[in-house]
């Protein structure tokens, strides 16, 4: 019994574990081999089991990443601010510079021609009025617009009588050595003009004015400058318009000069040969121009020598008065010429037929007329007269009753002589002394003055005028004539 019930326990043991097998698969705990059941479909082979991942590469240690800008707000443009100024340079103490310069104060000479003589011996139709009342008019017009760099101006007027040397240079040792000034301005003319050597030689004192030619400048021991051209510039220009206006072809000149212009003959004729003519007669006179009973004299036997030439024009080199006269009375039928415009105009001597002048041509910077009516250099003289003598009337030049004074003839003179100076003495700065003074003259270029539009100064150019017009004497106009312009105003700045 015990036996039958064992074997039948043991049976259903091995039926659960096949029924097991059956449905779970091979289990891990099961080490026996499963047993193939004969009649069912074979069971679907086990998946592998997935490979373990291969370990991924340890990453290299990324570098830190730099932090991404913080996006910042535009920044506002500045406001547009101007380039800052230049500090100014601070200003020179005024000293004493030179003789007649003081820390306050500039003194100048003035020297003027003694116009009385001059009309009592027939060489000026007229008194050029007060002429230190011109003068000084022009001077505290300076002084009143702050005087020079600073300084106010000084003056020391002296007169003196154009007949001759001798009064002349009594008056340069009376300006320059008795009053020690920095400068003269004026200076000495007609046959006084050889005494302009004591102011720039003797003296050692700058002058603005007087006559310069070559053989004084070189004595000059003191910067020297004037208004006027040199008469070989004047010639030239005189030349050179005459034959732009084709006035010089087929003329055959005799050219005549006065005594104290004998020096510059040979030069008035080679630059009249340059121009393609030759000369019919050189000649210079002998008679000294106070001698009119000797010049008269002379101009009878000259006027001969003119016809014999067969000459149909007279070229007057320097004081035109005694050719002018002397072709009338003589009876010469010539055209006249002259290099120097000073003695035409209102300026033409007492002693001279105004009829007699009638077409005489010259060249010259602005006439009389055009400077009263439209220059505006001149105005500014005029202005600081008429402030200082309300009283005076200075007429325009073409309007004088024969005997009235010329007022505009000494206003217009002095006025040149003023400008320059003012000029110059502002361009040698607050350091005034003779190498400033100097350097500026070298310096200065370009500018104008009265009657002059075109003037400059430079290297070996010590005279302002570079202004040419032909003009011509007309003898309805003024009390005894005024020139008129022919041609056109010509530029001549080197």
């Amino acid at each position: 019994m015990k036996t039958k019930t064992m074997r039948w326990f043991i049976a259903m043991l091995v039926a659960l574990s096949m029924i097991a097998a059956a449905c779970g698969g091979n289990d891990d705990d099961d080490t026996g081999e499963p047993a193939a059941p004969a009649t069912e479909a074979p069971a679907a082979p086990e998946e592998p089991e997935p490979e373990a991942p291969e370990p991924e590469p340890e990453a290299e240690e990324a570098a830190p990443e730099e932090p991404e800008p913080e996006e910042s707000e535009p920044e506002e443009e500045p406001e547009f601010e101007p380039a800052p100024t230049a500090e100014p340079e601070p200003e020179i103490p005024l000293t004493a510079t030179w003789r007649g310069v003081t820390a306050e104060t500039i003194t100048i000479g003035v020297t003027y021609l003694d116009i009385d003589q001059l009309v009592e011996l027939g060489f000026s139709p007229a008194t050029w009025g007060d002429q230190e009342k011109v003068i000084q008019a022009l001077v505290d017009d300076i002084n009143n617009r702050g005087g020079i760099n600073g300084r106010q101006v000084e003056v020391i007027m002296d007169k003196y009588n154009p007949i001759g040397a001798t009064e002349a240079e009594a008056a340069c040792l009376r300006v320059t050595e008795d009053n020690e000034v920095f400068a003269v301005l004026f200076g000495f003319l007609g046959p006084a003009e050889v005494a302009n050597t004591c102011i720039v030689d003797q003296q050692e004192t700058i002058l603005v004015g007087g006559t310069i030619t070559a053989d004084r400048l070189a004595l000059a021991r003191a910067p020297w400058v004037n208004e006027r051209a040199p008469r070989e510039r004047t010639t030239s220009a005189l030349f050179t318009l005459l034959d732009e206006e084709g006035m010089l072809q087929g003329r055959s000149i005799a050219i005549v000069a006065d005594l104290p212009s004998a020096p510059q003959l040979d030069e008035v004729g080679r630059l009249l040969r340059d121009h393609g003519v030759e000369p019919a007669l050189e000649v210079a006179t002998s008679s000294n121009v106070a001698d009119l009973i000797a010049q008269n004299q002379e101009w009878a036997a000259l006027s001969e020598r003119i016809r014999a030439a067969g000459a149909d024009t007279i070229l007057l080199v320097g004081n035109a008065s005694a050719g002018i006269e002397n072709a009338a009375i003589n009876g010469l039928d010539v055209d006249i010429w002259a290099t120097d415009a000073s003695g035409l105009g209102s300026n033409i001597g007492s002693n001279v037929d105004p009829e007699s002048a009638r077409g005489v041509i010259a060249v010259s910077a602005m006439t009389g007329a055009q400077t009263y009516e439209s220059d505006p250099r001149m105005q500014e003289c005029q202005d600081a007269f008429a402030a200082a003598h309300p009283d005076i009337e200075v007429k325009h030049p073409d309007t004088l009753e024969e005997g009235e004074p010329l007022w505009f003839t000494a206003l217009s003179g002095h006025c040149r002589f003023f400008q320059i100076f003012e000029y110059l003495a502002t361009e040698a700065g607050p350091n005034l002394t003779h190498e400033t003074f100097a350097a500026a003259i070298e310096n200065a270029g370009q500018f104008s003055i009265a009657s002059q539009p075109y003037a400059s100064f430079g290297p070996g150019k010590y005279s302002s005028n570079d202004s040419f017009q032909l003009v011509a004497q007309e003898p309805d106009l003024g009390a005894r004539g005024q020139l008129v312009p022919i041609s056109p105003m010509r530029d001549a700045t080197p």
